[in-house]
């Protein structure tokens, strides 16, 4: 009765979601065989299938719902959103998803980060193969696979299978699982990448949509295999379907963190006929909130808030140079129409059309830019009460110089005025006037109310492209592509209830805030912002190096610590723990 009760809590306990285990101090425990049939059967009785696709996108599969891979999430743990390497920002390739799959690291650690696999670094990170063969004593893997350099980097300590095409591929794979006594046997196919690359890897691909259903056969033929061995009755079996990479998409990008990455996106089911469906949905990284503070900037005559820099000569803008300012901007009273009231100027007074400078303003819920060498532009409005990036493009070093303003990284203005401006004359934008951020002078609404934080100037002109990519980051260090572009950058949310703003680059001064300055907190959903997003973020699906993990949990192999893998164990839903 004691043991009972015992595996019953084991059952409770592991049944409730995601099992977690961090590198420590000590080896990780084998969870998973807790779970294992009694050891009253013959030896090497717990075996694992894992099928390797490159190509595979996980959102497509979704879509299609493959007859024998749906059937076999009745009985697995599934992710249509699992990730390949989330750590590096390189392109990924299927060669590089794969070193993870087979070594349980990411890209920093093997070195795969191209498709040439002889940067592999197998002496600090053996492929699983090489560790089981190391563990176990004897030859324990099986690699079916059609490519050679598969076969040369990652092949050792396996029995190899090298064929010419995916049919033959199989045909070794289904003749090796019908008869041998390897625990781990991996076979890799190819054709569905094929098939992608070919057309497009989308649903709306009917060579894709094909090659995907075809390879769902093949994998239940494998499974029918393992299934007939005159074993089997006493083999315990893992059967793992998952992505080389996943696929290019033609589709506009929206997220910008790694689940935007639709080479990034893969499919993983881990299948075995003792567990129940769970199903591991991909987090939406539009639902990470901005939190911070900003400055508040007021405008009533006893009010006034204005930050201003020492120097007056930085960031003239003159001919021949390139300038982009982004800067974060919400109205703290929703629906105003103000009147021109101007939030960010290096110009004496922003009623003088014609004095050297330049200016940002409202004028009846929308944003613009005026200057004296061309006519004023405008963005869209920002009323409704949200915060919005806001990005002016200065570009007078080509033959058709031209202002550019962006609203959260569209080109969308107000109806019957423009978002871009040719510069129609060579007047100066230069003078002593220092950059200001809120009140100015020539202010025609006193009753103004901003909140504006995450400044930055940068001198070169962002494409399209880079504002939609960039311009809603929130936070930004010296591993941001143009850190070295930067002037001047003053996010301000570690200066709360100081009177300055703080210039991080250390190429600027800091502002100096006068006036009855306060502080507006926030924490909300910014569709277009990116806040910094925490490793555990890209966890909670598996990864491509959680993989290996799991495969060592399942043949009973202790994971030592001194190995240094990045991955971890998941635990499946069991619907039983004996026949």
């Amino acid at each position: 009765m004691k043991k009972y009760i015992q595996l019953i809590k084991k059952i409770i306990y592991c049944t409730g979601g995601v099992l977690l285990l961090a590198a420590c101090n000590k080896d990780f425990p084998n969870l998973l065989q807790n779970f294992q049939e009694a050891k009253d059967s013959p030896e090497n009785r717990d075996k694992v299938l894992m099928v390797i696709v490159d190509g595979l996108s996980g959102p497509v599969v979704q879509s299609l719902e493959p007859t024998n891979l749906i059937e076999m999430t009745r009985n697995g743990m599934v992710t249509y959103g699992s990730l390949a390497d989330p750590t590096t920002d390189f392109q990924m390739t299927n060669e590089a998803v794969v070193s993870s799959l087979l070594t349980g690291v990411n890209a920093n650690k093997n070195k795969v980060i191209s498709n040439d696999l002889s940067t592999l670094n197998v002496a600090a990170y053996p492929t699983i193969f090489s560790r089981l063969k190391s563990v176990q004593g004897k030859q324990v893997s099986s690699l079916y696979t059609s490519s050679s350099t598969y076969a040369t980097y990652l092949g050792k300590d396996a029995h190899l299978e090298k064929s010419a095409t995916d049919e033959t591929v199989l045909a070794a794979a289904n003749k090796g699982l019908a008869t041998d006594s390897a625990d781990l046997n991996v076979v890799h196919l190819v054709d569905v990448d094929k098939a992608g690359a070919s057309a497009e890897y989308s649903d709306k691909s009917t060579a894709y949509v094909n090659a995907i259903k075809k390879m769902d056969q093949q994998v239940q033929q494998l499974v029918n295999t393992i299934k007939a061995r005159k074993s089997y009755i006493n083999e315990n079996w893992l059967v793992i379907v998952t992505s080389g990479r996943g696929g290019d998409s033609k589709d506009p990008v929206t997220d910008f963190t790694a689940f935007g990455d639709a080479k990034r996106a893969t499919y993983t089911l881990m299948y075995s006929p003792k567990f129940a469906r769970k199903i591991l949905p991909r987090p939406s990284s539009k639902d990470v909130p901005f939190v911070g503070a900003a400055t508040r900037y007021t405008y009533a005559s006893n009010n006034q808030v204005i930050a201003s820099l020492a120097d007056a000569n930085q960031f003239n803008m003159g001919v021949g140079s390139d300038w982009t300012i982004t800067l974060f901007f919400k109205f703290n009273v929703p629906d105003e129409e103000y009147i021109y009231p101007v939030f960010l100027a290096k110009r004496e007074s922003a009623f003088s059309g014609s004095s050297p400078g330049w200016n940002l303003f409202i004028e009846y819920g929308a944003w613009g830019f005026n200057s004296p060498i061309c006519d004023q532009a405008f963005g869209s409005k920002v009323n409704d009460g949200k915060w919005h990036a806001l990005t002016t493009v200065i570009k007078r070093s080509g033959e058709k110089d031209s202002i550019y303003l962006y609203t959260d990284g569209t080109t969308g203005s107000v109806s019957g005025k423009f978002s871009q401006q040719q510069v129609k004359n060579n007047n100066s934008l230069d003078n002593s006037v220092p950059l200001q951020i809120g009140y100015n002078k020539g202010n025609g609404n006193p009753d103004a109310d901003f909140s504006i934080c995450n400044l930055q100037i940068y001198n070169r002109a962002f494409t399209l492209e880079e504002v939609q990519r960039y311009g809603g980051v929130t936070h930004i260090d010296n591993t941001y592509p143009f850190w070295n572009n930067l002037q001047g950058y003053w996010p301000g949310y570690d200066d709360v209830n100081t009177s300055k703003l703080t210039e991080k680059t250390r190429k600027g001064n800091d502002f100096t805030i006068k006036g009855p300055t306060s502080w507006t907190s926030f924490n909300e959903i910014v569709p277009f912002f990116q806040p910094p997003i925490g490793e555990s973020f890209f966890r909670q699906v598996p990864n491509a190096v959680d993989v290996p993990f799991m495969i060592y949990q399942w043949l009973g192999i202790t994971v030592e610590s001194a190995w240094n893998l990045d991955g971890k164990s998941w635990s499946p839903n069991y619907a039983q723990i004996r026949n």
